[in-house]
């Protein structure tokens, strides 16, 4: 049944693929799942808590799929309600399910055999215009506005952490580190103020970033699933991404609005600019990281050091690569990777 379920995605047979389909077992699917719980779990990790499941889905179909990830996030779920301090579970639950659309949405790219970049873009604005869509729909049918709720949230939540044992030990150790962390949860509507002013824009590069970065790490990692989807496309396919010529109009209107929007019409203006430059700064860091990989490649560093360089590019200089994918528009690196021959 999974064999069928998997060819109708592939067109990989052979002596090969029948290896690969006797090594699947129940087992395996279970722990990717539990991995991507896990990762779910893990604050800064749980970016990569899609990637598992996407390997599921591509190894086991999507039935069994869905069936042991649904599984999971439904007992999560259950125990975050019946058992007491046991609520944050709830949301490892909905970050499961999370997790398991962004899954669905990079591996359908390969099952379908769709170009990489197009399939990125495509899936990221229909997430994003979903996510749109749910918020606006809240806004519609709640009975007071988000600001409100969501100051109800963080202000519960700064209650929650003045009860935490290591809060009392700061105030109690006072110095600068108390006199910083008391004025911070002392103003709880600036810091939703500060949230709504970039919701946008977070959201945005966050619904992108993750795609990018599950599908490059499942490109990376072709051997694992190869064998099953005959997909044509590489990595190389997907780092030669090139943002459009046009977004540049866009970006000098970003520009102009966060730099003079004091001056045209108050702070909303700026607000929007700023919104404006990063959403479009995720396009010119994908640009700008296939000329770094390609940059790493001209210098022959390979292996470990290559993959530990990449890991901290994309987290430590991220706007320093989106600066070399926005400049690329006329400077065209590349052509200095070039070698020479005598």
């Amino acid at each position: 049944m999974m064999a069928r379920e998997n060819d109708s995605y592939s067109k990989s047979t052979g002596p090969q693929k029948e290896v690969v389909l006797g090594q699947l077992s129940f087992g395996k699917l279970v722990f990717l799942c539990i991995i991507a719980l896990a990762l779910g779990v893990v604050g800064p990790l749980s970016i990569f808590a899609p990637l598992p499941l996407a390997v599921a889905f591509l190894l086991y179909g999507l039935k069994r799929t869905f069936l042991v990830s649904g599984l999971l996030a439904g007992i999560t779920y259950g125990v975050s309600m019946s058992a007491p301090g046991y609520e944050m579970l709830s949301h490892y639950a909905f970050m499961m399910v999370g997790s398991v659309i962004f899954a669905v949405a990079i591996s359908s790219i390969i099952m379908r055999g769709e170009n990489p970049v197009k399939g990125l873009i495509s899936r990221g604005i229909l997430i994003f215009g979903v996510l749109v869509a749910l918020v606006g729909l809240t806004a519609l049918v709640s009975p007071e506005p988000l600001t409100v709720q969501v100051e109800k949230l963080v202000v519960t939540g700064f209650e929650q952490i003045k009860n935490q044992p290591n809060y009392l030990e700061i105030m109690k150790a006072g110095g600068e580190p108390a006199r910083d962390l008391e004025a911070f949860l002392s103003k709880p509507k600036e810091l939703v103020n500060a949230v709504f002013e970039s919701v946008f824009a977070v959201t945005f590069v966050g619904v992108f970033f993750v795609l990018w970065l599950t599908l490059f790490m499942l490109l990376r990692n072709g051997m694992i699933w190869r064998e099953m989807h005959d997909y044509r496309f590489g990595l190389k396919d997907l780092v030669r991404f090139k943002a459009p010529d046009f977004l540049m109009y866009f970006v000098i209107l970003g520009f102009a609005l966060f730099i003079g929007g004091e001056y045209l019409g108050g702070k909303s203006l700026e607000v929007v600019g700023a919104n404006i430059l990063w959403s479009l700064g995720v396009f010119y860091f994908f640009q700008g990281m296939g000329i770094y990989l390609d940059l790493l490649k001209f210098l022959k560093i390979t292996g470990l050091l290559r993959s530990i360089l990449t890991v901290m590019t994309i987290f430590l200089a991220f706007r320093f690569v989106a600066i070399v994918g926005l400049f690329d528009l006329w400077a065209d690196f590349r052509k200095y990777f070039k070698r020479k021959e005598n």
